[in-house]
């Protein structure tokens, strides 16, 4: 398949059929991400392939995205955090770009695959996925056969808007995608809800709140 058509064409899927995705290809697509370039070239990812039973043991738990119940399969991508360069998070980064690989090896195989970061914490999901501290979970990859048709859409922005030569020039440049106070009140809101004890009562509160997607 054609680089550029991968890129462009590829996009998030979140509802599939009932065919599960063969080991073979998981396999696959999980070796596409080892081939991404990782910061000193560490490469320190692991993958956790999670059936339907642990997502939705998962969002019983400790919430998260609310369509992850009805997903039969998905890899979640764990990498080393042991850097010394906390300025830029390197071992984010690496474990960024390895999903990018997985995702695009999968659309060239006609898998759908959506990339979640509406989990829950990360230190409740080390306890429930038994994840030693030294590594950080990065992002989980839903994966599913799908038959619906991919509508095409457009990117947000210009691209001459998102380029500046030399130094950031400030004109013709959009600003921040949300409102700063809206922004905040939605990060308090995030972080009670992870430190709170008792927090399945609140997952079908969050859930009505949680912004929906045809795809």
């Amino acid at each position: 398949m054609d680089l550029e058509l991968a890129i462009k064409n590829r996009r998030a899927i979140r509802k599939y059929n009932d065919v599960l995705v063969s080991e073979q290809e998981i396999n696959k697509i999980i070796e596409a991400g080892t081939w991404a370039p990782s910061a000193c070239n560490i490469q320190g990812w692991h993958f956790i392939v999670l059936n339907k039973d642990d997502l939705v043991n998962i969002i019983k738990k400790g919430g998260g995205a609310t369509f992850l119940k009805n997903i039969n399969q998905a890899i979640l991508v764990i990498y080393d955090r042991t850097s010394d360069n906390t300025e830029y998070m390197d071992y984010i980064q690496s474990g960024a770009a390895c999903i990018e690989n997985m995702l695009l090896m999968a659309y060239s195989m006609n898998i759908g695959t959506c990339w979640v970061n509406n989990l829950p914490s990360k230190r409740e999901l080390r306890k429930m996925l038994n994840i030693p501290w030294y590594y950080d979970p990065i992002g989980l990859v839903t994966i599913g056969k799908y038959e619906q048709k991919i509508n095409e859409r457009k990117r947000k922005y210009d691209l001459n808007d998102l380029i500046s030569y030399g130094k950031y020039d400030g004109l013709n440049k959009h600003g921040p995608n949300r409102g700063f106070i809206k922004m905040y009140i939605r990060r308090l809101m995030r972080n009670i809800y992870y430190k709170m004890p008792f927090k399945t009562t609140l997952i079908k509160l969050f859930g009505q709140l949680e912004k929906k997607f045809d795809n």
